[in-house]
């Protein structure tokens, strides 16, 4: 059975082989029978676009969220760069250093990072390195909160003063 097979798929093979070949060997010796025309398309060709155009289209092309987080992150760190030296960024910085309470350093650096991050904005070039600063301020400004110091309250103004407390009669001696 198996023989058989192969021996029909063997004989289909010789003969396709020989009618290729004779197909090839009669359109050489006859150059008198043309071939048929191929179909013209009767449409409009497909636009092709413009080096400039395929730039554009590759250059916003996403590589990913790792490489664009990297990306955006060079992009801030270059731009942290230039303004981190601007004189009132540098005293305003100092003033946080020199303050002598938390609360007072905590103020004082909310404002640094609200000056230092708003410059920043307003010389980033695009809208997708704009909102990463937004939210590096937000991070920056959100570790000034002390979420777990519980607040102490702030004490009642009174018109009178508090009662002293009593003095205690001294306690007698232990007998020995």
């Amino acid at each position: 059975m198996i023989g058989r097979f192969f021996l029909g798929a063997a004989s289909l093979l010789v003969m396709a082989t020989s009618v290729f070949a004779q197909a090839a060997v009669s359109s050489s010796t006859n150059p008198q029978e043309t071939a048929t025309p191929l179909p013209q398309n009767e449409g409009t060709a497909p636009r092709i676009p413009a080096i400039e155009e395929l730039d554009q289209a590759f250059k916003q092309s996403s590589l990913g969220k790792a490489a664009d987080e990297v990306r955006l992150h060079a992009q801030w760190r270059e731009l942290s760069n230039r303004v981190i030296n601007d004189r009132d960024l540098v005293e305003a910085r100092a003033k946080a250093g020199r303050a002598k309470t938390d609360l007072e350093k905590r103020q004082q650096l909310r404002v640094y990072y609200t000056m230092f991050y708003d410059r920043m904005r307003s010389r980033a070039g695009s809208q997708e390195l704009k909102s990463y600063i937004d939210t590096h301020k937000t991070q920056y400004l959100a570790l000034l909160a002390q979420n777990r110091v519980r607040p102490s309250p702030a004490p009642a103004a009174t018109a009178t003063p508090s009662p002293k407390p009593k003095a205690r009669p001294p306690e007698p001696p232990l007998p020995q």
